[in-house]
């Protein structure tokens, strides 16, 4: 009997290897290559181009804020100002920035493949199996797990029969149903029932399963002429409030935050964004069903957590309860062979993945590098937006001392978007806030802790 012999990995070499090719994986990768005119990336990813989550993702989506924020840093996305992208762009975008950092012969980028063992992968098509003699380090951009529905099945149990689709497949619809639910509060859900609203769908038709309320976002305010006020009216209202909840209801009040309902109480806060236009949409939706999570989904009837839902038997189920950037484990962003992508700014995961590359190449000690870059998990919890917020002062702070000149500079900051005679005429008045809102912010965080103890 021969002896089976095992196929020898191509080789091959570069600075470093990225493993995904998604929003964060692209904007870390161009900012390597911009950063240091002589290192050489493998880029890998399972999708058969860069972009990740967003080529799984509904035919209507968008990005939810102005696309000047969005992308890498050494191209434009969109018309700039309040305009947003749609996903077709998003991707058509990422497809170019790919090609043009392919075409300086710095950039390998393998499509099909399956990250398997530190620094190797094989193609899923071929088989082809390859290892990569990576020079400086392994760089995992997939951490973040970015899902949508279309990913996975829903985590419920479905009777069989029942029709559940994810929101990919409301622009498919080829005959009206007796009604529609909607399952999930997250931005998805508010994207499926503004499409299914936009169609001229009566509201009456649509229920809403909304396991938990979230404070939202006023896109309105998320603009770059608009955003010197915006933080000026945040910081405002941290230094005057002296409890979490006074904060969130003076954001409130202040037009900053927003709720579907003022009269729920909202313990979330995911950085969902929408308009005052969208808002008043959604509040159309009067059979709004807060019981918990579903369970199952059986015929004519959903047993949710804390109560059972009838419904008619032709029920179009549209599942949004992906977690779509969900709170992970904090891990340090820099390890001596490994760079693991995570948040640094709340909510702001491309200029986060840009600034770690940036770092990556202006400093060499470890230390000092997760140091510039703590990790500022995406928020859940009302409680996650106090923790973002108190570890982003603190990141901005450390910025402001020894990266600057990026910062100011780069695309995918807020700041570069802000005039720097503005900036420079708000300081005095934030640096006189800043002891005040650092006082409140601690305060808040030790109410809290103390609450969830006495709770036990």
């Amino acid at each position: 009997m021969a002896e089976q012999t095992q196929e020898v990995p191509i080789q091959l070499a570069a600075d470093y290897l990225v493993v995904g090719a998604g929003a964060m994986g692209m904007a870390f990768v161009d900012e390597i290559l911009t950063s240091d005119a002589a290192a050489t990336v493998v880029l890998v990813d399972r999708y058969a181009g860069p972009g990740g989550h967003w080529r799984r993702s509904y035919p209507f989506v968008s990005l939810h804020q102005p696309a000047a924020f969005y992308g890498v840093n050494s191209e434009t996305l969109g018309r700039g100002g309040k305009s947003l992208a749609s996903g077709v762009e998003v991707i058509g975008y990422f497809q170019r920035v790919l090609e043009k950092h392919i075409a300086s012969g710095r950039l390998s980028f393998y499509p099909h493949c399956e990250h398997t063992h530190a620094k190797e992968f094989t193609s899923s098509v071929t088989g082809a199996h390859y290892s990569v003699a990576v020079k400086r380090k392994l760089v995992d951009a997939t951490y973040m797990k970015v899902e949508v529905p279309s990913m996975r099945k829903p985590p419920y149990r479905v009777a069989h029969g029942v029709k559940v689709v994810p929101p990919n497949a409301l622009a498919d619809i080829s005959s009206p149903y007796a009604g529609y639910v909607v399952v999930g509060a997250g931005k998805t859900g508010m994207d499926a029932v503004l499409y299914l609203l936009g169609l001229g769908l009566n509201p009456d038709l649509i229920t809403w399963i909304m396991p938990n309320d979230a404070w939202l976002l006023d896109r309105g305010n998320l603009h770059p002429d608009g955003l010197l006020q915006t933080l000026g009216k945040q910081q405002e209202s941290m230094a005057r409030s002296e409890s979490l909840e006074a904060l969130l209801l003076n954001l409130e009040a202040d037009g900053m935050l927003m709720r579907i309902d003022e009269s729920v109480w909202a313990e979330k806060y995911r950085c969902a964004t929408v308009n005052r236009q969208e808002l008043e949409q959604l509040r159309r939706i009067k059979n709004v069903v807060r019981s918990g999570r579903v369970v199952s989904i059986e015929d004519s009837q959903v047993i949710l957590e804390q109560a059972s839902l009838n419904v008619a038997k032709q029920t179009l189920f549209v599942d949004c309860s992906a977690n779509g950037l969900s709170n992970r484990p904090i891990v340090p962003v820099f390890a001596p062979d490994k760079i693991t992508l995570q948040s640094v700014s709340m909510c702001q995961q491309v200029f986060s993945a840009a600034l770690i590359a940036y770092v990556e190449t202006a400093f060499t000690d470890v230390d000092m590098q997760n140091d510039l870059c703590r990790v500022v998990p995406h928020p859940e919890s009302i409680d996650d937006y106090l923790y973002a917020v108190r570890v982003g002062a603190i990141n901005n702070a450390s910025w402001g001392k020894h990266l600057p000149k990026w910062v100011r500079n780069a695309r995918l900051s807020f700041r570069s978007h802000i005039p720097t005679w503005r900036l420079f005429s708000k300081m005095p008045k934030m640096a006189k806030l800043a002891p005040l809102v650092n006082k409140n912010l601690q305060a808040m965080t030790q109410q809290r802790e103390a609450q969830k103890a006495a709770a036990k």
